[in-house]
Protein backbone atom coordinates (compact mmCIF):
# COMPACT_ATOMS: atom_id res chain seq x y z
CA UNK A 1 0.00 0.00 0.00
CA UNK A 2 2.68 2.50 0.97
CA UNK A 3 4.65 1.75 -2.19
CA UNK A 4 1.55 2.59 -4.22
CA UNK A 5 1.18 5.85 -2.31
CA UNK A 6 4.73 6.75 -3.29
CA UNK A 7 4.16 5.69 -6.90
CA UNK A 8 0.91 7.70 -7.18
CA UNK A 9 2.06 10.61 -5.02
CA UNK A 10 1.26 13.32 -7.56
CA UNK A 11 -2.29 11.99 -7.85
CA UNK A 12 -2.77 12.11 -4.08
CA UNK A 13 -0.82 15.03 -2.65
CA UNK A 14 0.18 18.53 -3.61
CA UNK A 15 2.71 20.11 -1.26
CA UNK A 16 4.57 23.39 -1.32
CA UNK A 17 7.43 21.73 0.63
CA UNK A 18 7.79 18.01 -0.19
CA UNK A 19 8.77 15.55 2.52
CA UNK A 20 12.16 14.08 3.11
CA UNK A 21 11.21 10.46 3.81
CA UNK A 22 12.97 8.59 6.60
CA UNK A 23 12.22 4.89 6.14
CA UNK A 24 12.75 2.40 8.95
CA UNK A 25 14.93 -0.22 7.26
CA UNK A 26 13.49 -3.12 9.28
CA UNK A 27 10.68 -3.27 6.71
CA UNK A 28 10.42 -6.57 4.84
CA UNK A 29 11.26 -4.84 1.57
CA UNK A 30 12.85 -1.55 0.61
CA UNK A 31 10.56 1.13 -0.72
CA UNK A 32 11.46 2.65 -4.07
CA UNK A 33 11.05 6.36 -4.71
CA UNK A 34 12.72 9.27 -6.47
CA UNK A 35 11.91 11.55 -3.54
CA UNK A 36 14.63 12.62 -1.16
CA UNK A 37 14.89 9.83 1.41
CA UNK A 38 17.13 7.97 3.83
CA UNK A 39 16.95 4.81 5.94
CA UNK A 40 17.20 4.24 9.67
CA UNK A 41 18.05 0.74 10.80
CA UNK A 42 15.87 -0.71 13.55
CA UNK A 43 15.23 -4.23 14.84
CA UNK A 44 12.59 -5.24 17.40
CA UNK A 45 14.15 -6.51 20.64
CA UNK A 46 13.41 -10.19 21.32
CA UNK A 47 10.52 -11.11 23.64
CA UNK A 48 8.97 -7.65 23.43
CA UNK A 49 5.22 -7.13 23.09
CA UNK A 50 3.88 -5.79 19.80
CA UNK A 51 2.77 -2.39 21.08
CA UNK A 52 6.01 -1.92 22.97
CA UNK A 53 7.90 -2.62 19.72
CA UNK A 54 5.94 0.12 17.93
CA UNK A 55 6.63 2.54 20.78
CA UNK A 56 10.33 1.64 20.72
CA UNK A 57 10.46 2.22 16.98
CA UNK A 58 8.76 5.60 17.43
CA UNK A 59 11.23 6.55 20.17
CA UNK A 60 14.26 5.64 18.01
CA UNK A 61 12.90 7.71 15.12
CA UNK A 62 12.05 10.67 17.39
CA UNK A 63 15.48 10.66 19.00
CA UNK A 64 17.26 10.27 15.68
CA UNK A 65 15.37 13.18 14.10
CA UNK A 66 16.10 15.46 17.04
CA UNK A 67 19.79 14.58 17.02
CA UNK A 68 20.49 14.24 13.31
CA UNK A 69 17.88 15.84 11.03
CA UNK A 70 17.62 19.48 9.95
CA UNK A 71 13.89 20.21 10.19
CA UNK A 72 11.32 22.13 12.22
CA UNK A 73 8.70 19.34 12.42
CA UNK A 74 8.13 15.76 11.28
CA UNK A 75 5.25 13.38 10.64
CA UNK A 76 5.00 9.82 11.97
CA UNK A 77 3.32 7.93 9.14
CA UNK A 78 2.01 4.37 9.34
CA UNK A 79 0.99 2.07 6.51
CA UNK A 80 -2.75 2.38 7.26
CA UNK A 81 -2.79 6.18 6.82
CA UNK A 82 -4.10 7.83 3.68
CA UNK A 83 -4.41 11.51 2.67
CA UNK A 84 -7.80 11.98 1.02
CA UNK A 85 -7.36 15.57 -0.18
CA UNK A 86 -4.45 16.93 -2.14
CA UNK A 87 -3.89 19.83 0.25
CA UNK A 88 -3.81 17.59 3.34
CA UNK A 89 -0.32 18.31 4.61
CA UNK A 90 -0.05 21.94 3.58
CA UNK A 91 -3.35 22.47 5.40
CA UNK A 92 -2.10 20.80 8.60
CA UNK A 93 1.20 22.65 8.51
CA UNK A 94 -0.65 25.97 8.09
CA UNK A 95 -2.16 25.32 11.54
CA UNK A 96 1.25 24.77 13.15
CA UNK A 97 2.73 27.50 15.35
CA UNK A 98 6.20 28.10 16.74
CA UNK A 99 5.35 27.06 20.30
CA UNK A 100 3.52 23.90 19.25
CA UNK A 101 4.89 20.47 20.18
CA UNK A 102 2.36 18.17 18.49
CA UNK A 103 -0.59 18.32 16.10
CA UNK A 104 -2.92 15.38 15.62
CA UNK A 105 -6.06 13.51 16.60
CA UNK A 106 -6.80 13.90 20.32
CA UNK A 107 -8.39 10.73 21.71
CA UNK A 108 -11.34 11.37 24.00
CA UNK A 109 -12.46 7.83 24.82
CA UNK A 110 -11.18 4.95 26.94
CA UNK A 111 -11.30 2.28 24.27
CA UNK A 112 -7.53 1.91 23.96
CA UNK A 113 -6.65 3.19 27.41
CA UNK A 114 -5.20 6.49 26.24
CA UNK A 115 -7.80 9.15 26.94
CA UNK A 116 -6.71 12.74 26.25
CA UNK A 117 -3.67 11.63 24.26
CA UNK A 118 -2.76 12.54 20.73
CA UNK A 119 -2.73 9.43 18.54
CA UNK A 120 0.76 8.43 17.41
CA UNK A 121 0.26 9.44 13.76
CA UNK A 122 0.82 13.14 14.26
CA UNK A 123 3.07 16.07 13.40
CA UNK A 124 5.80 16.53 16.00
CA UNK A 125 8.20 19.35 16.78
CA UNK A 126 11.81 18.42 16.07
CA UNK A 127 12.61 18.47 19.82
CA UNK A 128 9.57 16.42 20.83
CA UNK A 129 11.70 13.58 22.16
CA UNK A 130 13.29 15.86 24.77
CA UNK A 131 9.84 17.21 25.64
CA UNK A 132 8.35 13.75 26.20
CA UNK A 133 11.36 11.86 27.54
CA UNK A 134 10.65 12.46 31.27
CA UNK A 135 7.27 10.67 31.05
CA UNK A 136 7.86 8.20 28.21
CA UNK A 137 7.46 4.52 29.08
CA UNK A 138 6.40 1.26 27.46
CA UNK A 139 3.54 0.30 29.79
CA UNK A 140 0.00 0.04 28.48
CA UNK A 141 -0.92 0.85 24.90
CA UNK A 142 1.23 2.14 22.05
CA UNK A 143 0.49 5.86 22.38
CA UNK A 144 2.32 6.20 25.67
CA UNK A 145 3.16 9.87 25.42
CA UNK A 146 1.31 12.12 27.88
CA UNK A 147 -2.23 13.45 28.31
CA UNK A 148 -3.10 16.78 26.72
CA UNK A 149 -5.85 18.88 28.28
CA UNK A 150 -7.24 22.29 27.43
CA UNK A 151 -4.65 23.77 29.79
CA UNK A 152 -1.97 22.62 27.30
CA UNK A 153 -3.55 24.44 24.35
CA UNK A 154 -0.29 26.25 23.58
CA UNK A 155 1.49 22.92 23.08
CA UNK A 156 -0.87 21.01 20.80
CA UNK A 157 -3.16 21.50 17.82
CA UNK A 158 -6.21 19.25 17.68
CA UNK A 159 -6.94 18.01 14.15
CA UNK A 160 -10.03 15.88 14.91
CA UNK A 161 -12.30 17.82 12.56
CA UNK A 162 -10.02 17.10 9.59
CA UNK A 163 -8.62 13.68 10.62
CA UNK A 164 -10.61 10.44 10.87
CA UNK A 165 -9.27 7.82 13.27
CA UNK A 166 -11.21 4.69 12.36
CA UNK A 167 -9.78 2.69 15.31
CA UNK A 168 -11.69 4.92 17.71
CA UNK A 169 -14.58 6.14 15.60
CA UNK A 170 -15.40 2.49 14.77
CA UNK A 171 -16.64 3.36 11.27
CA UNK A 172 -15.32 5.66 8.60
CA UNK A 173 -17.61 8.63 8.08
CA UNK A 174 -16.10 10.88 5.45
CA UNK A 175 -16.96 14.56 5.56
CA UNK A 176 -16.03 17.24 3.01
CA UNK A 177 -13.45 18.58 5.49
CA UNK A 178 -11.53 15.37 6.26
CA UNK A 179 -8.02 15.37 4.87
CA UNK A 180 -6.45 12.33 6.53
CA UNK A 181 -7.82 8.88 7.37
CA UNK A 182 -6.01 6.55 9.77
CA UNK A 183 -7.03 2.93 10.20
CA UNK A 184 -7.83 1.80 6.64
CA UNK A 185 -7.90 -1.99 6.31
CA UNK A 186 -7.98 -2.45 2.54
CA UNK A 187 -7.56 -0.42 -0.64
CA UNK A 188 -11.22 0.60 -1.02
CA UNK A 189 -10.63 4.16 0.16
CA UNK A 190 -7.52 4.50 -2.00
CA UNK A 191 -9.55 3.41 -5.04
CA UNK A 192 -12.18 5.98 -4.17
CA UNK A 193 -9.64 8.78 -3.92
CA UNK A 194 -7.78 7.80 -7.09
CA UNK A 195 -10.62 6.60 -9.30
CA UNK A 196 -13.71 8.32 -7.91
CA UNK A 197 -15.55 5.08 -7.08
CA UNK A 198 -17.91 6.21 -4.29
CA UNK A 199 -17.62 3.31 -1.85
CA UNK A 200 -17.69 5.46 1.30
CA UNK A 201 -20.55 7.98 1.53
CA UNK A 202 -19.84 11.57 2.56
CA UNK A 203 -21.82 12.77 5.59
CA UNK A 204 -22.24 16.24 7.13
CA UNK A 205 -19.56 17.32 9.60
CA UNK A 206 -22.15 17.80 12.35
CA UNK A 207 -23.36 14.20 11.95
CA UNK A 208 -19.87 12.74 12.36
CA UNK A 209 -19.28 14.97 15.40
CA UNK A 210 -22.56 13.86 16.99
CA UNK A 211 -21.88 10.16 16.43
CA UNK A 212 -18.36 10.48 17.87
CA UNK A 213 -19.72 12.32 20.92
CA UNK A 214 -22.18 9.47 21.53
CA UNK A 215 -19.36 6.92 21.22
CA UNK A 216 -17.29 8.79 23.80
CA UNK A 217 -20.26 8.96 26.16
CA UNK A 218 -20.93 5.21 25.77
CA UNK A 219 -17.30 4.34 26.48
CA UNK A 220 -17.28 6.62 29.51
CA UNK A 221 -20.34 4.90 30.94
CA UNK A 222 -19.44 1.28 30.21
CA UNK A 223 -15.64 1.52 30.41
CA UNK A 224 -14.81 -1.52 28.23
CA UNK A 225 -12.20 -3.84 29.71
CA UNK A 226 -10.85 -5.13 26.42
CA UNK A 227 -7.80 -2.88 26.57
CA UNK A 228 -5.62 -2.12 29.57
CA UNK A 229 -5.19 1.54 30.42
CA UNK A 230 -1.79 3.16 30.42
CA UNK A 231 0.09 3.22 33.66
Amino acid sequence: MFQELLSRWDDLVEMSSPFHFLFVSALDCRLATDFDHSFLHYEDPPNTKRWACVALEWFRVARYIEESMDCDAWLWWESDVLPVRRDAFDFFLSMWNDGCKIAGYRVRDRKWGMKRRINGVAIYARDYWSFIKPVFNLDGTFDTRRPFTDLDRDKFVELNRWYALVHHEEKLRLTPEIRLVHGIRDRSLLDQVLDGVKLYPVVPTWYRAAVNLLNVWRLEVYRPKRYCPER
